[in-house]
Order: C-alpha cells, then sequence, then structure tokens
C-alpha cells in the first residue's frame, strides 16, 4: 500500500539539467517531458556544501557541485512550484527535509489522483 508521499531522486525536470551538463544543450522530447509534468507539491534541492564529495566511482567530478546545485537553482527558482534547499550535514538535510513534508501534509496539500 502507498502512502501520500512520493519522493524521487530524479524527474524529468532534473534530466533537463543533467542532460545540459553532460551534452551541452537540453533537447526538444526531454524539455516537452518536464513541461508536461504532473503539478509537484515541492522540491528539495540538497545543496552541495555540508556534505563531502564521495566518490562512488560513478560520480565525474567534485568540482561540477557548485555549478550543479546553481543550474538546479535557477530552474527551479524560474518555475512555479516551490522548492527549499537543504542545507548541513545529512541529519539537519533529513530533519528540514521531514519537516518541510509535515508542513504540506498539515496543511491538507491535495494529492494526486492514483496511479490506475
Amino acid at each position: 500500500a502507498g502512502g501520500p508521499v512520493l519522493v524521487c531522486d530524479t524527474d524529468a525536470l532534473a534530466t533537463t539539467v543533467w542532460q545540459e551538463r553532460y551534452r551541452g544543450a537540453v533537447t526538444a522530447p526531454v524539455r516537452e517531458l518536464a513541461a508536461g509534468l504532473s503539478p509537484r507539491a515541492l522540491y528539495l534541492l540538497t545543496s552541495d556544501q555540508g556534505v563531502p564529495f564521495d566518490d562512488d566511482g560513478l560520480r565525474d567530478g567534485e568540482h561540477l557541485r557548485p555549478w550543479m546545485t546553481g543550474r538546479f537553482r535557477a530552474v527551479l527558482a524560474a518555475g512555479d512550484t516551490p522548492w527549499l534547499e537543504l542545507h548541513g550535514d545529512r541529519v539537519r538535510r533529513l530533519e528540514q527535509a521531514l519537516a518541510a513534508v509535515d508542513a504540506l501534509l498539515a496543511e491538507g496539500v491535495p494529492l494526486a489522483d492514483p496511479l490506475g
């Protein structure tokens, strides 16, 4: 059974930033997918500050973290969806994220229709 909250690491909006990073530009199909997203209640952006870079063999550069965070910040600021940038260590970020989600639930933010 599902709950009222779905947390996703990446969606079509995030893919636009990653595509810009890796390809130099966003393609029309990806841009259209991002534009057609169902409304989100909140985006949580993790700051590049406060958590050391962990090279797990898949990540391609600590030097890119400030640029990526700045780009996500700019994309989110240009949109209509509320967003919150999380700062501090992992525990503090989790506390901030939970408080933001709890506040949305307390406000009675309308939820999406169930997936068919």
